[in-house]
């Protein structure tokens, strides 16, 4: 390839523009690596916590084994939700996922289970996604609902309760099953 020897004045250039050449690649590299892997960062990553906030005059308490704070959105794993009104109603929900979004108090829940508990009653829940605006104070249920008193058991797509008015309707039909137990 090369006929005779390189002279040295030569060798010292080419190593001068390859130390160059590598330097600007490396350089190139470094300013462009935000735009190569743009991997969202969490504010907050928190494990084992309990949150208590007061929203509308009840108290809910909010345990999970992790959760992450990104622009005002509390995203958590396997949440357990109780809520606990002046009346003595207390509510827990379990949830495999969950947000929790600081500005308005609204609550998502994914694959949850529930009981609710007044006087000497207890309401049972299964929904796929629930979802509570705390302005309107009301429950929003989707991809299947189920709820039951152990004599009653209501099924369907989607429905909502009313915590102000305590109405309970499915929205797209649904099946009623009761028992005279």
């Amino acid at each position: 390839m090369f006929k005779g020897k390189i002279s040295g004045k030569k060798l010292i250039v080419l190593t001068v523009i390859l130390v160059i050449a590598v330097g600007a690649f490396y350089l190139w590299r470094d300013l462009n690596l935000s735009a190569m892997n743009k991997i969202p960062i969490p504010d907050l990553v928190v494990e084992n916590i309990e949150i208590e906030r007061m929203i509308n005059g009840k108290k809910w308490k909010l345990i999970s084994p992790r959760v992450e704070h990104k622009d005002g959105i509390v995203y958590g794993d396997s949440m357990d939700v109780t809520i606990t009104d002046p009346a003595g109603r207390v509510t827990h929900i379990y949830a495999d996922k969950g947000t929790f979004t600081r500005e308005n108090n609204d609550v998502s829940l994914t694959s949850a289970d529930g009981v609710m508990k007044e006087n000497a009653k207890e309401y049972n829940l299964k929904s796929g996604n629930v979802k509570y605006e705390a302005a309107a104070e009301k429950w929003n249920f989707d991809d299947g609902v189920a709820l039951s008193d152990g004599r009653m058991l209501i099924e369907g797509k989607k429905g909502y309760y009313d915590t102000k008015s305590g109405e309970c309707r499915l929205t797209d039909g649904g099946t009623i099953t009761w028992s005279d137990r």
